[in-house]
């Protein structure tokens, strides 16, 4: 084994060698960076040789890398190593071995950075810690970013000096330093504008500017103390102080923040997309704490002028608190979903995997890999996040426009340090946060801004394309603040360029060529510092050549910064614990866990933002919106990716800019159900003869009771003596429907099968819940796409048994419900056993009663138009029996409380189901418990009136039925909110939905009922 390494290690440093012979170098003697530009297609002439040789020369590279990192001479960053293996995972997500190389890799990043730091700026002031926190049964972010580690309680607290993660040994004086002045002028000021070459938007680095703030804060009078606390706590909006977060809240009882707040005043001083963001995050905010108090999952929330003071008090503090923590999960989300996926291109190419940096990992060895350490930000990081360049032709225009608002007709390059010190504490806000404002934008009496204002700078920064990282391309109106970061940097001793690059693994330059190979920019450098040795790190990030778009590059900053970013993201998040291991269903409650992950199907390739442009800005963006769905790129560039892909990914989405105000009207039903099946369903009067016919509406009264019966019988549950115990509406009321239809749809015998030991009624009803959703009730635009596909899923499986397919899937839905229900229905043979439960005579003539011979009907139903026919019955039968089962559920649980006279009239076992009043009592109650204002298919009257009342006898009957002790025996009913049109529930994923999903209740058993 040790020759064959050796031979072919001797085999590649000779192909290396002859690559190198034949291959021309550098001016200054460094190996040519091969030109990758994304999408670049191989010549047509190319040989296989060629491919071959290239082939080799990534083996070449891998191999080169490897030998760096154990020899500790640092891995040469332009072979692209790292990013090929996120590319490669993202390929290959369902793979064993991604999990483990992921583990890997997170490991790696998470280790670039010592935990914690081994040097400050300046000493610690507090170095025992921080005061304890308040004894509350739950999780909360302290103000200022104290006790995130318990053994190093003030790692990171807002107050505290800057970590040093590089100390230089470099020994320059300050005198051999250039001016700063002349460094901008030759290597940082623009000399025109470039875009961005991938098109990411200027919304984007708006986005960037909150993630950058929540962890940078420099104290004016001391610069190695840092205000903010080193977490993405999201203190734009909620500040680093208990003052300031007092600021921004109601303190009402309700947990909520002030209409349309944030409290750092340094965001009115970037460009206004950043502030239109914070404000939509003051949104979420107040939407999650609303949410939190109305689904009061553990029923300890009451309203709050039910409270005396202390109560309120201590209730807006819990709400606020877990209301917080979504909220900066939400926040997380979007970075690691929108954020990295745009720095990686991964939203560019269609990816929705993301690196998941917060889970639990063990490392090769065994050992997990460390997170929630904590985390404390430094001042090399804090130089790396000043991305001026960047800066879109429209915002460098607003910077212009507000300086000439502060210094007049002054010279932008005249402007001294002082002179923006003056002007910046002149401009800064003051009093009431409600008052502040920006972008031009005025408060309505409420205090809220204009949703159509809020959304035209929103959709302005998604339309423009952001400025380009690269040598002298920071605007000359930003020269006073380039001037102060490279004085405070030298204030700070901060390390070279290379030494960070040392420090980051990364191979150091040997020349200034090869640290940016245009000869301009590196011979201007060379000229000002003599030495790629001496190159400082602002500087030298700043100007460095950057990457090209390609897979794994989408942000295509300098290399430097771009592998920095990826190691910082990583520390940011993983070392927080309450992105970890705090952020548990049992802080953020089971709702607002569920509402901060990702729909990986939703059709943004990962997307988080989309969800709360769609949530806080319902009227201006539209469902499928481009605008909405990919941010962060320009809706020109997205969509030539798109159409490179593929060119029927384009006809998905919405292009043209959404019209502010009121959307578009929402499809009627026919349009959605045509959307599934292709076809626009017609009414077909062959359809509604034999199902709502006299002769089919006495065969379907037959069937709904024999389906409630057998369901009862099948699904109760014996549990001690004389009791038992039945989900009625899971197992009962929720799948009665669904097997009607199904009995339609597929009328054939069953084939045998397993007694269903897989069987999952709530997915079953899911399923047909998910149709119904998306043909009839779907109001959340950011749920679209992944709804539209699992309705679709569903209508092609009716779609084929309506077509009279034989060749069905073995896994098709409605095979798998009609082999559970042949399953149920074994017990029919013994139906005169439920006589104790309902004896009349008409109920057991009922129950004896032939199936309606279905398969005439279908044959009928062959004659129309299959298409047309399949569009009908998915939009207005299909559809409709999960609107069915969803009021007789809110109809069964009402009555359940007793005293209501209807209960009494279906418990008399001499009543018959047809008798009038019985029938338009049970009519009634259902009209009523129909939200939806669905009329047809299942909802119709004549269907409704004659099959409920038979299904509530059957259950009604049942003798001395009453709830399951405790929350099992009730639906967990959301209350009543502005957003919320229908009666709402949580399901068991913590997930707000119109469907009744479980409510157990108990009844004796009957000596004489055998089950």
């Amino acid at each position: 084994m040790g020759n064959s390494i050796s031979d072919l290690t001797a085999e590649i440093d000779e192909r290396h060698a002859r690559r190198l012979v034949s291959t021309p170098p550098n001016a200054d003697g460094s190996s040519p960076t091969p030109d990758c530009d994304h999408g670049r297609q191989a010549s047509s002439s190319s040989t296989q040789s060629v491919h071959e040789e290239s082939g080799f020369t990534e083996l070449i590279n891998l191999c080169e890398d490897i030998r760096a990192g154990l020899l500790g001479t640092g891995i040469d960053d332009r072979h692209m190593l790292l990013e090929k293996v996120l590319v490669w995972m993202a390929e290959h997500g369902d793979w064993p071995m991604e999990h483990r190389l992921e583990s890997m890799v997170v490991d790696f990043l998470y280790k670039d950075l010592p935990h914690p730091p081994e040097a400050y700026l300046s000493e610690p002031s507090e170095l025992p810690g921080a005061p304890a926190p308040a004894r509350v049964p739950y999780a909360f972010r302290p103000a200022d970013g104290a006790n995130y580690n318990a053994m190093f309680p003030s790692l990171g607290k807002a107050g505290t000096p800057y970590a040093r993660s590089v100390p230089s040994a470099r020994a320059i004086p300050a005198s051999a330093l250039p001016d700063a002045g002349l460094v901008f002028d030759m290597l940082l000021k623009r000399d025109k504008f470039e875009p961005h070459p991938d098109g990411v938007s200027s919304l984007f680095f708006a986005f960037a500017d909150l993630v950058i703030h929540s962890i940078f804060n420099t104290d004016r009078k001391d610069s190695t103390i840092n205000n903010a606390s080193s977490y993405l706590d999201l203190s734009p909006l909620y500040g680093s102080s208990e003052a300031q977060v007092d600021s921004v809240r109601r303190m009402d009882g309700t947990g909520r923040l002030k209409e349309d707040v944030f409290a750092d005043g340094r965001l009115l001083f970037m460009p206004p997309s950043a502030c239109a963001l914070l404000i939509l995050l003051c949104r979420n905010h107040n939407y999650i704490a609303d949410k939190l108090l109305s689904i009061n999952e553990r029923g300890t929330f009451r309203a709050p002028e039910q409270l005396d003071a202390a109560a309120r008090s201590a209730q807006d503090a819990e709400l606020f608190a877990r209301a917080r923590l979504v909220n900066c999960g939400f926040f997380m989300q979007i970075i690691l979903g929108d954020y990295v996926g745009a720095i990686l291109g991964l939203v560019r190419d269609g990816h929705s995997w993301r690196l998941k940096i917060l889970q639990p990992y063990r490392a090769p060895t065994g050992a997990p890999v460390p997170r929630a350490g904590g985390n404390a930000v430094s001042a090399e990081f804090n130089l790396m996040y000043r991305w001026h360049a960047a800066l879109s032709a429209q915002d460098t225009a607003w910077v212009e426009a507000e300086f000439r608002g502060l210094f007049g007709d002054r010279d932008f390059a005249a402007l001294t340090p002082a002179d923006f010190a003056q002007a910046y504490a002149r401009r800064s806000p003051r009093g009431d946060v409600q008052t502040w404002t920006f972008g031009g934008l005025k408060r309505a009496e409420t205090g809220r801004f204009a949703d159509v204002d809020l959304a035209k700078i929103l959709q302005d920064a998604t339309e423009a394309e952001a400025g380009a990282f690269r040598a002298r391309g920071i605007p000359e109106v930003m020269k006073v603040v380039e001037l102060m970061a490279i004085e405070q940097a030298r204030n700070w001793g901060t390390c070279s360029l290379n030494e960070f690059r040392t420090f980051m693994g990364l191979k150091p330059y040997r020349s200034f060529l090869e640290w940016n190979p245009d000869h301009d920019v590196a011979m201007a450098a060379q000229m000002l510092y003599h030495d790629i040795d001496n190159l400082e790190l602002y500087i030298g990030l700043q100007a460095e050549q950057t990457k090209t778009p390609q897979p794994g590059a989408g942000l295509c900053p300098g290399y430097t910064v771009s592998r920095a970013i990826l190691s910082d993201a990583v520390c940011l998040t993983r070392g927080d614990r309450f992105m970890t291991t705090e952020f548990t269903p049992q802080n953020l409650t089971a709702w607002g866990y569920a509402d901060c992950q990702f729909d990986v199907a939703d059709g943004s390739y990962g997307g988080m933002l989309t969800k709360l442009l769609f949530r806080t800005l319902p009227d201006c963006y539209p469902a499928g919106s481009a605008y909405a769905h990919f941010p962060f790129l320009t809706p020109r560039r997205m969509r030539a990716a798109l159409a490179d892909r593929d060119a029927g990914l384009v006809a998905q989405y919405a292009w043209t800019r959404p019209a502010l105000g009121a959307p578009p009207p929402r499809p009627e039903y026919a349009v959605r159900a045509a959307a599934l099946t292709g076809h626009e369903g017609l009414h077909s009067r062959e359809l509604e003869r034999v199902l709502f016919g006299a002769p089919a509406l006495e065969g379907h009264r037959a069937s709904f009771v024999r389906f409630t019966g057998a369901q009862l019988r099948h699904q109760s549950l014996a549990l001690g003596a004389g009791k038992r115990y039945v989900d009625v509406v899971r197992d009962i009321v929720n799948m009665v429907p669904i097997f009607w239809v199904a009995t339609i749809i597929r009328p054939h015998a069953p084939e045998a099968h397993d007694e269903g030991k897989h069987y999952r009624p709530d997915k079953y009803f899911q399923s047909f819940a998910d149709l119904a959703d998306y043909v009839y009730i779907n109001t959340n635009p950011a749920s679209e796409f992944s709804l539209k596909a699992r309705a679709a899923g569903v209508a092609a499986s009716i779609t084929r048994h309506i077509a009279g397919s034989e060749a069905t899937a073995p896994g098709d839905l409605i095979n798998r419900i009609t082999r559970r229900l042949a399953a149920a229905m074994h017990v029919f043979a013994a139906w005169e056993a439920l006589s104790p439960v309902s004896p009349t005579s008409e109920v057991l003539a009922t129950a004896r009663a032939p199936v309606p011979d279905d398969g005439e009907i279908l044959a009928a139903l062959r004659f129309e138009d299959v298409p047309c026919l399949s569009a009908h019955y998915v939009g207005e039968l299909a559809a409709t029996a999960a609107l069915f089962a969803r009021c007789v559920a809110r109809v069964v649980d009402e009555l359940l409380d007793g005293g209501a006279p209807l209960r009494a009239e279906l418990a008399r076992t001499d009543l018959l189901a047809t008798d009038p009043g019985l029938v338009e009592a049970v009519c009634a109650k259902v009209e009523e418990m129909n939200d939806v204002g669905v009329s047809h298919g299942l909802m119709d009257r004549r269907f409704i009136e004659t099959t409920v009342p038979g299904m509530l006898q059957c259950i009604f009957r049942l003798p001395n039925l009453q709830r399951a002790p405790g929350l099992s025996g009730r639906l967990h009913r959301v209350a009543e909110t502005s957003d919320v049109k229908l009666a709402s529930y949580q399901n068991s994923h913590g997930d707000v939905t119109p469907w009744p999903t479980s409510l157990t209740v108990e009844y004796s058993e009957s000596p004489a009922l055998k089950l």
